[in-house]
């Protein structure tokens, strides 16, 4: 998941009255909901370094019992030195575990992918459930955090930018959904609204936290439900028709949780389509298909370059595309998830060799 939907989730952690366990407890949980993805830090060292290490060793769950250790003896330590002998370390090692283990289970959600069991196997986790920025995530839990922490001139500036910055994305990310949108922007103005004319109540911080995180608790059992019964209608479906199933993705989309994205691998090719759900449950297959690559030693060798071993990696479903240049052949080697045809950005990866390009 992004960044403000991690801190959403520490912060109504906090709001639930975790944040009084001991001092430094909010920020403890604000900074494990964020704290593996400081592999983020490889992409310094270029992308193919990024996609190397991201999700990985931070991510695993041997992380989720190492990282707290190191989070809580920090703040311990700084606490110390700030406040004397008011911060428990005991109660910090607890939040910031916490808030630590939600972020591998909120990004195994998506169809990017997890390692669990980093650093011992490499395999990866895919739950295809929720997209990597879900506004309806970030309205539920941002809502509940808003209402309790908007009290000062400061936080009210804060969250008027940070809202007209999400209202922007997802009324501009998407065309078209103009219901959903509809929906966004009625629900952030009754927050407006509830802001203008009832202050937030210190008693219903903790209550309002808990419904917000029960809520976002049943929205995304609901999607990994749906996202399951999908992958059935779609193998159901397209073993009526006659095709080949050796893996699928049955994935989320921007905004809409009532269509799911559908990559179709079959023996020869992929095959793109759509599932909707509303207003009946109906699998739209596009006629036109990719090649799968067929053994080649070209591109075998091509991905034995060290400059794409974290793409080779990461890639789930790989084809390629052959461009011949003066100095022999550009492979381009591209994932179906992110991408349909020749790309330098993200999915895709060119590899120039000095030998001709083989015939297919």
């Amino acid at each position: 998941m992004d960044p403000i939907a991690h801190t959403l989730v520490g912060g109504a952690l906090a709001q639930t009255g975790l944040a009084r366990k001991t001092r430094w407890a909010a920020a403890a949980l604000i900074i494990g909901a964020n704290l593996p993805d400081i592999d983020g830090l490889a992409y310094f060292w270029g992308g193919d370094a990024g996609l190397h290490f991201r999700r990985g060793w931070t991510h695993g769950l041997p992380a989720v019992f190492v990282l707290p250790l190191v989070l809580a003896g920090a703040l311990y330590f700084i606490g110390r030195l700030r406040s004397g002998g008011t911060v428990k370390f005991q109660g910090l090692l607890l939040v910031s575990t916490i808030g630590v283990a939600t972020h591998p289970v909120l990004d195994w959600l998506n169809t990017y992918g997890m390692r669990w069991l980093m650093p011992f196997s490499g395999r990866w986790f895919y739950g295809d459930s929720v997209f990597i920025i879900d506004p309806w995530i970030w309205l539920i839990l941002g809502g509940a955090v808003f209402l309790g922490h908007s009290k000062t001139r400061n936080s009210l500036c804060a969250w008027t930018i940070l809202g007209g910055l999400m209202t922007l994305l997802v009324l501009g990310s998407v065309p078209g959904l103009a219901p959903a949108k509809a929906i966004w922007l009625a629900a952030v103005v009754a927050l407006v609204m509830w802001r203008i004319f009832r202050r937030p109540l210190e008693v219903a911080k903790s209550r309002l936290a808990m419904a917000a995180l029960a809520a976002t608790t049943v929205y995304i059992t609901v999607m990994v439900s749906s996202a399951r019964y999908g992958r059935e209608v779609v193998v159901s479906e397209l073993s009526r028709q006659g095709i080949h199933v050796v893996d699928l993705i049955v994935g989320p989309v921007p905004i809409n949780p009532f269509v799911r994205d559908v990559v179709v691998a079959t023996p020869e090719s992929y095959r793109y389509g759509s599932l909707e759900f509303f207003p009946r449950v109906e699998l739209r297959l596009e006629p036109s298909e990719i090649l799968r690559p067929r053994n080649s030693r070209l591109i075998d060798e091509a991905l034995l370059s060290p400059q794409v071993r974290g793409f080779k990696n990461w890639v789930r479903f790989p084809f390629v595309e052959l461009e011949k240049v003066p100095s022999g052949c550009v492979i381009h080697i591209m994932d179906a998830r992110y991408t349909r045809a020749r790309s330098r950005g993200f999915g895709a990866v060119s590899i120039p060799t000095n030998e001709p390009c083989p015939l297919f």
